[in-house]
């Protein structure tokens, strides 16, 4: 697999990513857009972010309060994670450069999926696995791609969802249902989803490889830069909960 020019890969100017969750562009595309900045074109294109998954009840290493899907769980999730998601999106892209969207679905800890036996904190899941909730989220995103995908000089980018967790299978279908349909003005683009791929076994490879060969999908690698990638998300999450940290010793102080 050879890495082409960078400019080749997405050729279109708007570039909408569907990111199930926060954090998800920068982890589908980071590697992309240093790519763009390290040639001097970065500034030839348009981004716009849509979360799909943004009712979020999810912290790292929170087991317990991950399990609480209560209101005031999800006030504090999203609340952490929308700011260090733009944090992380102003340094990748440039601050006021995109567009950021919410659509408000429930991610899968929110409504109930059970966790994989992984090592990584995400529920698994396929067509087999869908509830009444599922298929409703599945036809809600795929109208919105609908209506986008009628834009021109547009790519639309959705997770090829290695490992199957189920809320990138959303909306991988999602996106799939409608580029199949045709005569759609914009583009479709399917990209590896870190960090499941990285960490994907020989079965879980050969089940992304069927399914970039079974819809005649041509494979456009590109350099990633992936210790820049993390950086730019771990150094997001740090500077938030840095602050948070700060103003509650500022408060404690007050009230003493």
């Amino acid at each position: 697999m050879c890495i082409i020019d960078i400019s080749k890969v997405i050729p279109e100017r708007n570039i909408i990513v569907f990111s199930p969750h926060y954090d998800d562009l920068a982890f589908f595309l980071a590697g992309y857009v240093l790519g763009l900045k390290e040639n001097g074109i970065r500034d030839t294109k348009y981004f716009t972010n849509i979360n799909v998954f943004s009712r979020s009840n999810y912290q790292a290493r929170q087991d317990e309060g991950n399990k609480d899907t209560s209101l005031e769980r999800i006030k504090y999730a999203v609340g952490n994670r929308v700011i260090e998601d733009l944090c992380c999106l102003d340094d990748l892209l440039g601050e006021y450069n995109y567009v950021y969207r919410l659509l408000g679905e429930r991610e899968s800890q929110v409504r109930g999926k059970v966790l994989a036996d992984s090592d990584m904190e995400f529920s698994h899941g396929m067509y087999e696995d869908f509830d009444d909730c599922d298929w409703g989220i599945l036809k809600r995103v795929s109208d919105i791609v609908e209506q986008l995908a009628k834009e021109e000089d547009t790519a639309l980018v959705f997770p090829v969802a290695f490992k199957e967790h189920i809320d990138h299978f959303i909306v991988r279908e999602a996106g799939l249902k409608i580029a199949k349909r045709g005569s759609n003005n914009s583009k479709f683009y399917f990209a590896e989803d870190k960090p499941y791929g990285g960490i994907a076994d020989k079965i879980e490879i050969k089940s992304i490889s069927d399914f970039v060969e079974e819809n005649r999908l041509i494979t456009r690698a590109f350099k990633h830069y992936p210790h820049e990638m993390i950086d730019l998300v771990l150094k997001s999450i740090m500077l938030v909960r840095w602050k948070m940290f700060t103003l509650k010793e500022l408060l404690a102080v007050h009230r003493n």
